[in-house]
């Protein structure tokens, strides 16, 4: 059985290995020249061996495909962890840079107005007997056309409260709260739970990056893989596929885009999409995340995140745990602001960057590299990751994860673990199966 992977990202290589490694003859194709595609280590410019993520930097202790991977090609996770909490360690408003004991005597009633938002969604939860088809709920279709915006007018959230709950949005679903389904972030919450059991979970990040999982990857796949090409249409009848490219034609028995879904709405398909699965693919919601890292000679700052009501949103230090006298500073903007930051240059992102960090921060020491990544910007990607809009899981969610004849989604905007790589390799292992059944 021939099959061809498009997308060199963690979906596509877990894939081709899976189907390989069980006897299929198997091409990955690849438009850009380096494998991992939302899964990016930045080395340079950086002094003294610092490194930060501009895509995934995070593993959780029950993403246990990641940590498999990790122990396979020798990646170590880096540090103690860190728990997620709606009030980081430190809040930069109005100039001023509290910390969470500053912050509830500012604002008394901070816990109780997060704990009222939360039990909204957990509530909403509740109702989810299985993650991975959201869908079944109950009361789907009321919760779906609810909102993260919903959710906080019905808590009736404070000023202070209210940001939190936003910039909560802005990075965990790279979207404003508007746009985020209540039963897509329901199902997040439940897969989450039934992972844990109840026991807490920590998040690490990779000795090394995580970009040596998808080398690793690469590496066992060799020539099977072919970089710098990019696939321009897909032609399917009873017998198999073929697949076009910028450089040739292939003939496969299937094809599996493991790719983001924006390149696949310009591909040519013959014969055309089912009007809903059309729907499905050119709408679904694509996160924008723009991650701007500046390295600093001197870490003059307090440990931890800092939540800020300054366009930087989110500034913490990737560098927490490496070596070095120098540090690193992320900035991570999504939602409109990281659609805003994406507009912009690079240097002006950069420049905007180092100057909130240094005002945030007081810093007096010198700015000695920096790179600032728009994965909005990028045809290849157009987003960082899905996030499921009001109205998207009732109408999308079970329809994109079956098969069109013989073409396969893959990639964690079709996982239970949507948004995380640990969703890309679930992906890969669904998708692998049912055609391993199918040959």
């Amino acid at each position: 059985m021939r099959v061809v992977v498009v997308g060199a990202g963690l979906a596509g290589l877990r894939t081709a290995q899976l189907l390989g490694d069980a006897g299929a003859d198997v091409v990955v194709l690849e438009s850009g020249r380096r494998p991992g595609g939302r899964v990016r280590t930045v080395n340079a410019p950086f002094v003294e061996g610092q490194y930060s993520e501009s895509g995934a930097e995070w593993v959780d202790t029950v993403h246990h495909r990641v940590l498999d991977l990790m122990d396979r090609y020798r990646v170590p996770l880096l540090g103690a962890g860190e728990q997620w909490t709606a009030i980081r360690r430190w809040l930069h408003r109005g100039g001023e840079l509290m910390s969470p004991q500053r912050l509830r005597e500012v604002v008394p009633t901070i816990d109780r107005e997060l704990d009222s938002f939360d039990a909204i969604v957990e509530q909403a939860a509740a109702g989810i007997a299985d993650a991975s088809r959201p869908d079944l709920h109950p009361s789907a279709a009321e919760i779906d056309q609810r909102s993260l915006a919903d959710v906080a007018e019905r808590a009736g959230l404070g000023a202070v409260a209210a940001l939190f709950k936003l910039r909560e949005s802005q990075g965990e679903f790279a979207a404003e709260p508007a746009q985020v389904s209540l039963l897509f972030v329901a199902q997040q919450r439940a897969h989450q739970r039934a992972l844990s059991g109840g026991s807490h979970v920590s998040a690490h990040r990779a000795a090394g990056g995580f970009s040596r999982i998808a080398v690793g990857l690469a590496a066992d796949l060799g020539d099977v893989v072919a970089y710098g090409e990019t696939v321009t249409g897909i032609e399917q009848h009873d017998a198999g596929v073929v697949v076009s490219t910028d450089q040739r034609d292939l003939a496969a028995a299937h094809v599996v885009l493991a790719c983001s879904l924006v390149p696949v709405r310009t591909m040519a398909l013959r014969p055309s999409l089912p009007p809903h699965l059309h729907r499905a693919i050119h709408t679904l919601g694509y996160g924008t995340v723009t991650k701007t890292s500046v390295q600093w000679s001197a870490r003059q700052w307090p440990a931890g995140y800092a939540t800020t009501s300054g366009t930087a949103q989110r500034v913490y230090e990737p560098t927490i745990d490496q070596q070095g006298g120098p540090g690193i500073l992320m900035s991570y903007c999504g939602g409109e602001g990281g659609h805003r930051w994406a507009s912009m240059s690079e240097p002006e992102r950069i420049a905007l960057a180092t100057s909130e960090m240094r005002a945030m921060h007081s810093l007096t020491a010198s700015p000695l590299g920096a790179f600032s990544r728009a994965w909005s910007t990028h045809p290849r990607y157009g987003g960082s990751y899905a996030v499921y809009q009001p109205g998207q899981v009732t109408d999308f969610w079970h329809l994109l994860r079956q098969p069109w004849g013989r073409v396969h989604l893959a990639g964690e905007h079709v996982a239970t673990c949507t948004g995380y790589m640990e969703g890309a390799l679930e992906s890969a292992e669904t998708t692998a199966s049912r055609l391993l059944a199918a040959d």
